[in-house]
C-alpha cells in the first residue's frame, strides 16, 4: 500500500499561494500519488483553473476538478473522499508547503492497521529572531474541559514532542487518513468530515470518531510542513488578555461563529461516559466563562445561537448513530490524555516504526 490521493482545495487562496504549494507537491520524492487540484465555486473571485493548467498541466500526477457551488472545507473534501479510490487519502490547505520528504514519512505508521490518520510537524514559515524554527503545530490534543488545540503551537522546536507520536487527532491542515477507517466512521452515504460544520473543528470531529472505533492519530516529526495559522493561539495565552482579546477581534465574524458553535457540537456528537461525568464541572466552567467572555468583548459572535439550535436537533441525531457504533471503550482510561488507550511500550513500537 503506498499509492496516496491528495487533495489542494482552494477557495480564494491567490495563485502565489496555489503555485507555491502545488510547487512543493510535485517536488516529492514519493512517486506515487495524485494531485487533485480541486476550486470551490466562489463567484467573487476568479477561478485559477486556467493558470494551473498552464503551469501545471502536463504533469500526469495533476488533475483539476471544479465545484457547482461552495461546498465549504467539509463538503469539498468529502466530495474527494468519496471519488478517489486509494488507500491512503491526504487532505492539504493552500498555505501549506509540504517538504520533499513529506510524503515518503507520513505513509509510514500505516503500515500499523490501527492508525486511521497521520499528521506531520507543522512549522512557521519565517525563523524566529535567533533564526530558531517555530512550531505551528504537532497534532490536537484535547483537555479534560474539552478545550482543542494544536500542541506546540508558537513553541520554539527542541524536538520536545518527536518522541510522543499519538495525539488525539490530526488538523485538516496536511493530513492523512486510511480509506477503510473513514468508511467506518462515516454518516450516511459520503459524510466524512461533517458538511454542518462547514469550516474549524470538523477535523476535531472526524479525529474523535475515528478514536471511538479504537483507531489512533499518529503524529510524524520526520514530515515537516510549513505552515502560518491565520486561526489560532495568541501568543501568550489568555495571561496576555490584552493580546488575547485583540487577537481574536481580528478573526473574522463568521470564523468567530463557525469556531465556537463547532466545538461545541464535536463535544455534543462524541462525549460519553464516566469520563463525560468526572469532567463536566471543568467542560460547564469553561463554557460559561467562555459564554461571558463573548458577552463582554465579542457579543456579534453570539448571533451563531439561533443557527446552533436549528442544528442541534440533527446533531443529536448524529450523536444516537455514533453512539450506537462505538468499538473502543473509552471509559476504561481517560480520554483525553495524548497516550489514549496507547501503552508506553505501544509507544516505543510505534516510534521504531516512524
Amino acid at each position: 500500500m503506498t499509492s496516496i490521493s491528495i487533495n489542494l482545495l482552494r477557495w480564494n487562496s491567490p495563485w502565489s499561494e496555489i503555485s507555491a504549494c502545488i510547487q512543493a507537491v510535485l517536488r516529492s520524492d514519493f512517486d506515487d500519488f495524485e494531485l487533485i487540484y480541486m476550486e470551490n465555486f466562489n463567484p467573487g473571485c476568479s477561478s485559477l483553473v486556467d493558470q494551473v493548467c498552464d503551469r501545471f498541466g502536463t504533469d500526469s500526477r495533476l488533475r483539476i476538478v471544479t465545484t457547482d457551488s461552495n461546498l465549504g472545507y467539509a463538503g469539498g473534501h468529502n466530495r474527494f473522499f468519496a471519488d478517489t479510490k486509494t488507500e491512503l487519502l491526504m487532505v492539504l490547505n493552500p498555505d501549506a508547503i509540504l517538504h520533499q520528504d513529506f510524503l515518503t514519512h507520513i505513509v509510514q505508521p500505516f503500515v500499523d492497521p490501527k492508525v486511521a490518520a497521520a499528521t506531520g510537524k507543522m512549522i512557521k514559515p519565517t525563523r524566529g529572531s535567533n533564526g530558531e524554527r517555530v512550531l505551528d503545530g504537532t497534532g490536537i490534543i484535547l483537555f479534560r474541559n474539552r478545550r482543542g488545540r494544536e500542541r506546540g503551537q508558537l513553541e520554539v522546536d527542541h524536538g520536545q514532542y518527536d518522541d510522543q507520536p499519538c495525539v488525539f487527532g490530526v488538523s485538516g491542515t496536511a493530513s492523512v487518513y486510511r480509506r477503510s477507517a473513514l468508511e467506518a466512521v462515516k454518516l450516511g452515504e459520503s459524510e466524512y468530515f461533517d458538511p454542518d460544520f462547514f469550516a474549524y473543528w470538523e477535523d476535531l470531529d472526524l479525529s474523535w470518531r475515528l478514536r471511538l472505533r479504537g483507531f489512533e492519530c499518529i503524529y510524524v516529526p520526520e514530515a515537516i510542513v510549513e505552515h502560518e495559522r491565520a486561526v489560532g493561539a495568541s501568543k501568550g495565552g489568555i495571561r496576555n488578555f490584552r493580546e488575547f482579546v485583540r487577537h481574536h477581534r481580528s478573526f473574522p465574524l463568521q470564523v468567530r461563529k463557525w469556531s465556537w458553535r463547532n466545538h461545541l457540537f464535536a463535544i455534543i456528537k462524541n462525549d460519553y461516559g464516566w469520563s463525560l461525568f468526572r469532567d463536566l464541572p471543568r467542560i460547564v466552567s469553561r463554557e460559561l466563562g467562555m459564554f461571558a467572555f463573548l458577552i463582554c468583548f465579542m457579543p456579534d459572535t453570539l448571533s451563531a445561537v439561533p443557527e446552533m439550535l436549528r442544528l442541534l436537533p440533527k446533531m443529536l441525531a448524529k450523536r444516537h448513530y455514533i453512539m450506537r457504533k462505538i468499538k473502543c471503550k473509552m471509559t476504561v482510561g481517560d480520554p483525553i490524555s495524548l497516550m489514549l488507550k496507547t501503552s508506553r511500550s505501544q509507544a516505543v513500537g510505534l516510534r521504531r516504526l516512524l
